[in-house]
């Protein structure tokens, strides 16, 4: 990492945070001071030291990023450890190798053309690889990232319609975007992380947004599929470079490629190249993948399986809702039945009237929860998990 590092101008900038600019010589004498430490175990915040603590990480013998929720006493060999969001269950340790890094890296600098005259907008939480990532293929290609203590949506609409030609959202930080700009100097607005609702994206290309759908793992250490750009803006990603997809015969995703971590924490390394991931998805004729829902999100109730992306697509149209989130519950009598938490001010009768209308009986929620926010995990995906609790 510190090569990386090494091989740019050292007067360039490379980290802005509240008016102050880290040049690159700067961060290469940060992340050497604290590389001499043994594996760096941080919970990092969005602020430079934790910045400077992950760049020596992985430029010393190793970085462990802990979960919200702590992982504290795990111990590792690899490059990088870092967990998965754990929205559909318990987090999992996510082996990494820098020649992960680099591919992945590489693939998102040819796949959309940046660098280092790009300046990528930071959000996103450390402790995940879309804050991450951004790091790391910013020291890559030479680039400068600008990063807020946080997403707060007046500041970080301020950004974007500065200096910042790069941008990394999840679907609910877009919808509030939307309406701040004009966003002159922007070349990319990836939005990934969670279902994109139906309308979204035409919405931010009114607006003027250059948005590309994009589809990662923390298994790859982030995007594997972007829309190309200047592609017509559809609900699809075409695959980086050195990337392979394919479908399974249980319509699961799986990929191939130099980004795939070698296996998780407490586990051997796979040994096949393929990894195949808990989302369903489609192909299309151009190798396109569009994402269909997740496997481990599936409710089986009374012997029917019930998607409930579907579902909740239909109840966020409903007039008077905002959100949704649509889940199984254990249930004596039918294994699971499906229940629906959702935000806005149309009554439970309401919105379930205008489901009961639009999609088949046994994917009709059987109770409703109408609660002033959505529960979410640190990245903004929805916290399926917490949701249940709920209920």
């Amino acid at each position: 990492m510190i090569e990386w590092l090494r091989r740019v101008k050292p007067s360039r900038p490379f980290l802005r945070f509240e008016g102050r600019v880290w040049t690159y010589g700067e961060t290469v004498e940060e992340a050497e001071r604290r590389a001499k430490d043994d594996v760096s175990f941080v919970k990092p915040r969005l602020d430079p030291d934790s910045v400077f603590q992950v760049l020596a990480g992985l430029a010393g013998a190793g970085l462990i990023v802990a979960p919200p929720r702590g992982a504290f006493g795990v111990t590792s060999d690899s490059d990088l450890l870092v967990f998965t969001s754990g929205s559909t269950g318990e987090p999992k340790g996510v082996r990494l190798t820098m020649a992960n890094l680099e591919a992945a890296s590489e693939a998102s600098a040819r796949h959309l053309g940046h660098g280092a005259d790009d300046d990528w907008l930071l959000a996103m939480p450390l402790h995940h690889v879309g804050g991450l990532s951004i790091i790391v293929r910013q020291a890559f290609t030479g680039g400068s990232v600008t990063m807020l203590p946080g997403f707060d949506v007046e500041s970080f609409a301020d950004a974007m319609s500065g200096a910042v030609t790069m941008v990394s959202v999840v679907p609910t930080m877009l919808r509030r975007l939307i309406d701040r700009g004009p966003f002159a100097d922007l070349r990319a607005v990836l939005v990934g992380g969670g279902p994109i609702p139906d309308g979204l994206l035409e919405d931010a290309v009114e607006a003027g947004l250059p948005v590309l759908p994009t589809y990662g793992l923390t298994e790859t250490f982030g995007q594997v599929a972007t829309l190309r750009p200047g592609s017509p803006v559809e609900r699809k990603a075409h695959p980086l470079p050195g990337i392979d997809l394919r479908i399974e015969s249980d319509g699961r995703i799986a990929v191939s490629g130099a980004q795939v971590s070698p296996g998780y924490w407490g586990q051997p390394d796979r040994d096949d190249p393929w990894f195949v991931t808990n989302d369903l998805g489609v192909l299309d004729d151009e190798g396109a993948v569009r994402v269909l829902g997740r496997a481990d999100t599936i409710i089986v109730t009374g012997g029917e399986n019930v998607s409930p992306e579907p579902v909740e697509a239909v109840v966020t149209e409903c007039p008077g809702v905002e959100e949704a989130l649509v889940l199984g519950v254990p249930d004596d009598e039918w294994g699971q039945v499906v229940v629906c938490v959702y935000r806005g001010e149309a009554s439970e009768a309401v919105v379930a009237d205008w489901v009961g209308a639009r999609v088949a009986g046994h994917a009709v929620p059987k109770r409703w929860a109408r609660v002033e926010s959505i529960p979410r995990t640190a990245i903004g995906k929805p916290d399926r998990v917490a949701a249940a609790r709920l209920l």
